[in-house]
């Protein structure tokens, strides 16, 4: 092979050699390619493996956002520290609840009756927060034991978003010899993105544009007319002293 090779190098111009050579080097090639080809079509199947966010997909749900407030044998008048907590659970509710705001008074329990009390005395302090008296629902829950003293409970449903439960391994790591990503792989950052999320609706529609600000627009304008040297916007401070 080799003497036919170099018969051929001998006989042979220079322009057929080169094309030889190219014919030559382009089966090599196309070997060399065919070793890589694999059969097995992007299946639906195979897209999940590979991607995280469609194996924990983050999705919106309608989940309760609760409050225990305690209490003691004695009903009494809401304290300064169980006032404040109930303030910004009310507040909270105004923003982003959704439903109903449930008071759930215990029954059955050591302090039922104390319970029952300081249900009608938050029931009044929630219309005095700004909550709408038809928004607000009381309802009595079972405590399975008389001697314990119940929680009185406050709850309503928020959009959140949630993903997934983590920790979840259907197959053996070692067994991914293929290079696939393994199942749990991706879980506590989509989970850590979902808690991030300060208003999950922002992830199905965009938030609306605001309304230009007209004075500033016009301040900049003009100012540019004149060739003067455009001010950088800063708030001014309309507040008193502390």
């Amino acid at each position: 092979m080799t003497g036919m090779a170099k018969s051929f190098q001998a006989g042979a111009s220079p322009a057929l050699q080169r094309i030889v050579l190219g014919m030559v080097l382009l089966v090599a090639a196309g070997g060399l390619l065919s070793g890589c080809q694999t059969d097995a079509p992007a299946t639906n199947q195979a897209l999940f493996d590979q991607d995280y966010a469609r194996r924990h997909p983050v999705v919106l749900s309608n989940e309760p956002e609760t409050l225990d407030v305690p209490v003691g044998m004695n009903a009494g008048a809401l304290s300064a520290q169980l006032r404040a907590p109930i303030r910004d659970y009310a507040r909270a509710y105004r923003r982003e609840g959704t439903g109903a705001l449930n008071i759930q008074v215990p029954t059955g329990a050591a302090n039922d009756i104390a319970a029952a009390e300081m249900g009608k005395s938050i029931h009044y302090a929630l219309i005095d927060m700004g909550v709408p008296r038809t928004a607000i629902r009381i309802a009595p829950y079972p405590v399975d034991d008389p001697a314990k003293l119940g929680v009185l409970r406050l709850s309503y449903l928020k959009l959140k978003a949630m993903t997934p439960q983590c920790g979840i391994w259907p197959d053996d790591m070692v067994a991914h010899s293929d290079n696939r990503d393994t199942y749990d792989l991706g879980c506590a950052s989509q989970n850590n993105f979902a808690a991030m999320v300060a208003d999950p609706a922002d992830l199905v529609r965009p938030r609306p544009v605001q309304a230009a600000d007209g004075a500033r627009r016009a301040a900049v304008i003009t100012d540019y007319e004149k060739g003067t040297a455009i001010k950088p916007f800063t708030t001014q401070s309309t507040g008193g002293g502390s």
